[in-house]
């Protein structure tokens, strides 16, 4: 058979973009530190799992801590914000007196319900770096303060006896605790409902008769 027919049996290798490469190293690299955690991740697996070298993995990424923040920026904190609770229209979200932050949780709660592997990395990267040497420890110290930046963004409806926006900011972080104890159980046995358990736990932050209003 001559090199003509040889080299024309061989399938073409599919270039993709640097968004589509960049997709394909996120989605393999977070679903491997979801079980093996940062400290157990290969750039060489990833890269191998990739379909590419090392060296074109760290074309993209530089290094491993590169790697780490691009698994956290992209793949974790661009999700379910505010603005994409307004975007679907829903009437808590879209009041004329402003957002329900209650509606809002539960909104964060179904999402993550349906993403487990995402819910599991972002469990094992906050379990990690709660070691000063974690190369994530400053971004989970720093969350909180982050979060509710983000929310003061937004206008939301707070029952007169709760006060304004201002004085949420306790409750506002309880809630988001209350949710990641929530979403580790997902991952014990027996397992859990997420958005099941949350109900019980949205009774509890967001009491009736406050709340009922602004849900």
């Amino acid at each position: 058979m001559s090199s003509t027919s040889e080299s024309a049996e061989k399938p073409r290798r599919v270039r993709l973009s640097r968004e589509e490469r960049i997709g394909q190293i996120l989605a393999v690299s977070a679903r491997l530190v979801s079980q093996h955690g940062f400290y157990g991740l290969s750039l060489q697996e990833v890269a191998r799992e990739v379909g590419i070298t090392q060296a074109g993995l760290l074309h993209y990424v530089h290094t491993k801590e590169g790697l780490l923040q691009l698994i956290i920026e992209q793949g974790y904190d661009q999700r379910f914000d505010p603005e994409d609770f307004a975007a679907t229209g829903d009437p808590s979200a879209v009041h004329p007196d402003g957002m329900s932050f209650p509606a809002y949780c539960r909104y964060l709660v179904a999402n993550n319900a349906r993403d487990p592997q995402l819910i599991r990395l972002y469990m094992v990267l906050s379990a990690e770096s709660i070691s000063p040497a974690h190369p994530a420890h400053a971004y989970f110290d720093d969350r909180p303060d982050r979060v509710w930046e983000l929310y003061s963004g937004t206008r939301w409806r707070i029952p007169p006896e709760v006060g304004d926006w201002s004085d949420m900011r306790p409750l506002v972080e309880l809630a988001i605790a209350a949710m990641d104890g929530l979403q580790l159980r997902m991952f014990r046995s027996p397992s859990l409902d997420l958005p099941t358990a949350w109900r019980t736990a949205e009774r509890v932050l967001f009491p009736s008769p406050v709340w009922d209003d602004f849900r």
